[in-house]
Parts: C-alpha cells; structure tokens; sequence
C-alpha cells in the first residue's frame, strides 16, 4: 500500500469538528478601557462567550453530543486530536471515563499504550459505543472489547493480538492493518461493505480507476486477514465468507474485459470460489430445465415418432410432450442415456452439450459439497 493512501486513511479516520476556542481582545481585557470619545466603558456587561463544555459535533447528530470540560482547543481531552494519548496510565483513564458515562463516540485515541484494556459493559443496552472513534496504531493486545461498537470508526494497523472482540461490530470501519493474531472474532459485525470497498466502488464510478484499484488492494488485503483469523479460530463458515469477498476484490483490479476476470466471474457464478454448493445445485436445475425447453422446441425422437410442442395438439398433449423432454434433459445432464429417446437435428448439439457440462457440474458438486461438509 502507497504512503499516499495510508496519509488519507489516517487523516478521514477521525471525525471530527474544526472547533476552535473563542478569543479575548486585549483591548477588552483592562477595566478601564476608554472609547473614542472618551466615556469609560463597562465591558462587564457583554463579556466575551467562552466555551465549557466540548464541542464536538457527532455526525449522528446533537442527541450523542459530549458534555466533557472543554480545553483551549474547544474540545474535551478525549475529543482533542491534538491531545498526546501515550502516557503511561492512559488504559486507566479511558476505562474509568467510560464508567463514568463519558461520551465514547469520536474520541481519538492514537498510538496509546491499551494493553489489556476492558471496555466491556455488562447489564442491558449492549457494548460501550465506540462509533466514529479513532485507534490508530494502537497497541490493543489482551483488549476485552465484548459487544463494543466500532461503527465508521478506525483501527488502522492498531494491535488486537490475543483480544477479545466477540459480538463487536464494524460496520465500515476502516480495518487495514489491523493485527488480528489469536483474537477472538466470533459473531463479529463488519457489514456487507467494507468502508474501503465502498469508496472504491465509487471511485470507480466516477472514472478513477487509479484509486478505486488501491482501495480494492486494500480490502483485499482486509478480507485476507480476517479469513486467516478465522481459520485460526476453527470458524470455517465464516472463512468461507471471507475467502469469497478476498477473490472478489482481488477480480475487481483485473482488467475489465480480460479472460481471467471472465474466468473468475465464471466460477463466483457457479459456486461461489468453491464456497457455495447451493449455487452449483441451482445452476444445475437452470441448466435441465433451459435445456427441456430447446427440445421441446427443436423435438426428439421416441420409437420412431417426433416428440415437441405443436400447435395442432391439445394441451395436453403438449404438456405431455415437455414432460418428456424433461425427463430426457435430465437423464442427458447425468449421462445415464438410456437410449429410449434420441435428438434428432440440432437437438444433438444440445445434448452434446448438456452431457459435457453436466458431468463436469456434478464432479464440481461433489468436491465444493465435500470441502464444505470436512470443515
């Protein structure tokens, strides 16, 4: 990944307001400033406002606004980018602030030193509410983050090594290079978009095809590290998941109308990068049933006499007659053959056709049916 994309990422994952502190004049300062006209003034009667309280501005709205004591920057110490987060009993204050209720939402916690924090809260209304808020390349190992909502925030390369992040969600959160080694991942939430793949789509959109590759590198290598801490954790649906959205992405910087992104296409399309053995199962039942339709159509034969729909016939005997080329599209798709009917005219094409691929379709069932049933 390029310098330029991870100072992008740093930079979008705090959001917060460009608030800053009001500031006195000097010449308002002194009890006995004098107008032009030489009439002593009473400042005391319009001082200056000063803000108390923090002023930052949830994108959700002023119904998660925070109530912290503000600072000179007119934000609370927890809200203050600005503000170093790497002392020693950093861990302490963030866990007795969210005891105390503090407003967790948007906080910027960069580079600290929270090892072994427990940001867990038990009882009723779920996890402590993390949204919008800010680890970058914090050192997280041994986190109790039970249920905790990381919703648009960001744990960019932060370290989550032996963590407990069950039940947490992180619905586009921006997740790259995060360490997830022996972390426990169980039931976690990172919705049907990653924040990077989103903004890709997007980009591509709009024409840059530039930078919608770099984010489509970026969510792959995001897919890449949680299947790998899923299957390290033994849960292999989930890898599945993961494995499938990796392969995704990584079709996503193929060139667009190349063989191998057809190719790949071809596969998601028939079982899911071998993950999905229902897909293989409905194309099978697609591909009997399309074909029945083209020999009803185009006719075969049955003891000398032409089966296939015409006007002529009733109903049903029509009905009848598609019931037989059923019967015939699927004893060819199992390349039983019993040999009571026979294509005739372009119907062998389509036979021919339908043999091969149903030969190769139910090997194909068999391996994607197996894999997943060992797991």
């Amino acid at each position: 990944m390029s310098n330029r994309s991870e100072a992008a990422q740093e930079k979008g994952a705090a959001i917060v307001s460009d608030s800053t502190s009001s500031k006195t004049q000097d010449s308002l300062e002194s009890p006995g400033a004098i107008s032009s006209d030489n009439v002593p003034l009473n400042i005391s009667e319009h001082p200056e406002p000063h803000h108390h309280t923090c002023q930052y501005l949830d994108p959700d709205g002023k119904t998660h606004a925070c109530s912290g004591a503000a600072g000179e920057s007119g934000f609370c110490f927890w809200h203050d980018e600005n503000q170093p987060k790497d002392h020693e009993d950093i861990k302490e204050q963030l866990e007795a602030y969210a005891k105390q209720g503090g407003q967790l939402r948007g906080i910027i916690v960069k580079r600290a030193d929270l090892k072994d924090v427990n940001l867990v809260r038990h009882g009723p209304g779920g996890g402590y509410d993390l949204s919008y808020a800010n680890f970058y390349r914090s050192n997280m190992t041994n986190a109790h983050l039970f249920n905790a909502k990381f919703d648009n925030g960001s744990l960019m390369k932060a370290d989550l090594h032996d963590a407990n992040i069950h039940c947490a969600s992180f619905i586009n959160c921006n997740l790259l290079g995060v360490k997830l080694t022996d972390t426990k991942i169980d039931n976690i939430k990172i919705g049907t978009l990653l924040q990077q793949e989103s903004e890709g789509r997007v980009a591509e959109r709009k024409g840059d095809l530039e930078k919608a590759l770099d984010l489509y590198e970026q969510s792959e290598e995001i897919y890449r590290d949680l299947r790998k801490a899923s299957e390290a954790q033994g849960i292999f649906t989930m890898a599945g998941y993961f494995l499938q959205k990796e392969l995704t992405m990584r079709r996503f910087q193929m060139p667009m109308f190349s063989t191998q992104r057809a190719m790949s296409k071809t596969v998601d399309l028939f079982c899911g990068y071998g993950e999905s053995p229902i897909r293989v199962i409905f194309f099978s039942l697609a591909l009997i049933l399309w074909c029945a339709i083209i020999y009803f159509y185009m006719g075969i034969q049955f003891a000398g006499e032409t089966v296939a729909y015409s006007a002529q016939q009733t109903f049903a005997d029509n009905f009848w007659a598609f019931s037989d080329c059923l019967y015939y599209s699927v004893v060819t798709f199992t390349t039983l053959g019993y040999g009571d009917f026979i294509p005739i005219g372009m119907s062998r094409l389509i036979a021919a056709t339908e043999a091969f691929t149903g030969s190769f379709t139910i090997a194909l069932f068999v391996v994607v049916f197996v894999k997943k049933m060992t797991r």
